[in-house]
C-alpha cells in the first residue's frame, strides 16, 4: 500500500496518568472527543444545530 501521511493531529491532552492523550483530534479541534469539554468551538455548533433542530420540530407541530 504505502506510507500514508497523517494530517489528522493527535490530542495532546494530559491524562489522568499525567501522560498525553494519543488519541487522534477532532477535525477543526485541537482535542479529542474525550478531552474537547463543554465549550470548545465543536460542541457549542453542535450544541447550536440541536437546538435550531428542536426549535424546527416545535414549529411544526
Amino acid at each position: 500500500m504505502g506510507i500514508v501521511a497523517r494530517t489528522q493531529s493527535r490530542c495532546g491532552a494530559l491524562t489522568q496518568k499525567g501522560t498525553r492523550c494519543q488519541r487522534l483530534a477532532m477535525e477543526n479541534a485541537s482535542r479529542c472527543n474525550l478531552h474537547r469539554g463543554d465549550w470548545s468551538t465543536y460542541t457549542i455548533k453542535k450544541r447550536k444545530e440541536a437546538e435550531e433542530k428542536a426549535k424546527a420540530r416545535k414549529r411544526r407541530k
